[in-house]
């Protein structure tokens, strides 16, 4: 302790401190200023402190604390004020309970007098986050403090991980901490293992003709992708690693069949719609993978942490509540092997459209741009994308070599996700390069956070596929919605014809102009590429650079991202071409 009678403020860093947190991604205001305040008396004593992050929006905070978690395993620490600063944190918290990954959301709120009076920026901030966060948390007692924050931290990575909440009033954060209250207990104790299940499964998996792992992101939170990778050797069963699990399984791994679902890999939904069994482990049967008819006709197995998943949307025939790394470290220990030759066969045959092949034209494919970036980082890069069809193809295309180097929105599908995820990924891990694919769209959404890397002199390699349209939506209207892209043409302005709804590949207004931002930005670089022919030397140009690099990529504005299955549909009608 910094006193005998600490501070709120002063005791929140003692135990954020004492918890192990390097980092804080924040934002100021009047809410938090005491926590500001101590902060500086420690670094200007040389105390011992986290680091502050001090990004540009809210929102960017909790993007940042989400990307530090998926890339460093450990809990990702944001701290924002109250009213706006909470309101902005609710779309990363969403994402972070949809992703079940481990973070701590500290929120400032006014004094515990002034709740309930409409007073100058106060939120709800725990009825506001109650339905998106796995717990939340009022403090209006100093003497509180120390057991909410340090359950809260546990609670954040305890069982399914995922985004805790912690709202503190101002006047606890100025109290002294002169007592400490006793801590609740009320949380349910973990589900015991049970070996007579996991046999059960492990004798499925072994007796079936055509089994299929279906891997999700339950496995990088358990740390078990090692595991994962000899269970799939031992009992010669094809691996698919959901959007949340890219890296589970090397992408040339025989048994490695990349990600199933709506822009899934042809041999990963080939294999989903021929198994007799179905194990997943650790990932929701959510419905961009399981689409009508998934389980039609076969035997689904599913072992989880998480006892709420099981039966929630695919009823099972065989389930086990366990964590990952639990149930692979009985099946290796078992001893157990299986053979499926004539299957693995026929998904050797599979994988050879993994990733499928693509038409090269005058235009830039955004396809070849990963695949170019792939080579060139060795597949050993930490990927970070926006989200929208570049997401896509740098999840079909990029060859991901281990766990936690993918850092994407999965389930809520946030924009603007990028750019900021992209600075908690590097504070996590800065021995390896951080690439940035991003649409021209996603984008813009957080493009302030520019501020933030180079302040930090993050070396961001950031590469913008840029087809002067929100892709995502106008490949749905084009496939779906009779061509009606008014409202998804990002080169539109006011004198424009308002009827038009032309692809027109030569319309390439600049708003912004990504190049121009080099002057608004000291120290980013920028380049443009729009010729096919310099594209690998323009990559390897930007990769070379000690800095950070924002390249604005001119792609085809007319390509789609394929394999599809589209909503509604099954396995049996994704669209391959």
């Amino acid at each position: 302790m910094t006193s005998p009678t600490p501070s709120g403020a002063a005791l929140l860093l003692d135990v954020l401190t004492d918890l192990g947190v390097d980092y804080i991604f924040g934002h100021t205001g009047g809410a938090v200023i005491p926590i500001h305040v101590e902060i500086n008396k420690r670094l200007r004593r040389g105390a011992r402190v986290p680091k502050f992050i001090l990004c540009r929006q809210e929102g960017g905070v909790g993007h940042a604390a989400e990307g530090y978690a998926r890339v460093s395993g450990r809990v990702g620490v944001a701290l924002v004020t109250s009213g706006p600063g909470a309101t902005n944190l609710a779309t990363p918290i969403a994402d972070a309970h949809k992703d079940s990954l481990p973070t701590l959301f500290i929120t400032g709120q006014v004094p515990s007098g002034a709740i309930g009076s409409d007073a100058f920026q106060e939120v709800d901030t725990v009825g506001m986050t109650r339905p998106i966060s796995k717990h939340n948390y009022l403090v209006k007692d100093v003497g509180d403090l120390e057991w909410v924050l340090r359950e809260a931290y546990a609670l954040a990575t305890r069982g399914r991980p995922g985004p805790v909440v912690v709202d503190i009033c101002k006047d606890v954060q100025l109290a002294l901490a002169d007592r400490s209250n006793a801590s609740r207990t009320r949380h349910r104790e973990p589900v015991a293992f049970d070996p007579v299940r996991a046999d059960a499964i492990l004798d499925a998996i072994a007796r079936a003709e055509r089994p299929v792992v279906k891997a999700g992101g339950g496995v990088i939170h358990a740390n078990a992708a090692q595991a994962l990778r000899r269970f799939a050797e031992l009992f010669d069963v094809p691996v698919t690693t959901t959007f949340n699990a890219l890296g589970a399984m090397a992408f040339d791994a025989p048994h490695n069949l990349g990600m199933p679902g709506m822009h899934g890999t042809i041999p990963a939904n080939y294999a989903l719609r021929d198994a007799d069994l179905i194990l997943s482990l650790g990932g929701r049967f959510d419905d961009r993978v399981a689409v009508r008819g998934f389980a039609e006709g076969k035997r689904i197995a599913h072992v989880d942490i998480d006892p709420s998943e099981i039966d929630k949307t695919i009823a099972t025939d065989l389930y086990l509540v366990a964590g990952l790394d639990e149930f692979l470290a009985h099946a290796l220990a078992s001893r157990r092997t299986a053979s499926h030759a004539d299957w693995m066969a026929s998904v050797a045959t599979w994988r050879g459209q993994m990733p499928k092949p693509y038409e090269r034209c005058e235009y830039i494919k955004p396809q070849e741009v990963v695949e170019i970036v792939s080579e060139l980082t060795a597949g050993d890069a930490t990927v970070v994308t926006g989200v929208g069809q570049h997401q896509m193809w740098a999840a079909q295309y990029y060859r991901f070599q281990r766990p936690r180097q993918w850092v994407s929105s999965g389930g809520l599908g946030t924009m603007g996700f990028g750019l900021p995820a992209a600075v908690g990924s590097w504070f996590a891990d800065p021995s390896r390069p951080v690439v940035l694919f991003d649409g021209d769209g996603s984008f813009q959404m957080n493009i302030q956070e520019l501020g933030t890397v180079v302040a930090n002199r993050i070396p961001l390699k950031m590469f913008v596929l840029n087809n002067s349209f929100l892709g995502m939506v106008r490949q749905w209207e084009d496939m779906m919605d009779g061509g009606h892209h008014y409202e998804t043409c990002m080169a539109r302005t006011a004198d424009c014809d308002p009827d038009c709804t032309e692809l027109d590949q030569g319309c390439r207004r600049q708003i912004p102009n990504l190049t121009g931002l080099k002057y608004v930005y000291p120290r980013l670089k920028t380049m443009r590429i729009k010729d096919p022919a310099e594209l690998r030397e323009g990559i390897a140009a930007a990769l070379a650079e000690p800095g950070p690099v924002l390249v604005d990529v001119w792609i085809d504005k007319a390509e789609n991202v394929i394999p599809m299955v589209r909503p509604g549909h099954s396995l049996e009608q994704m669209i391959e071409s």
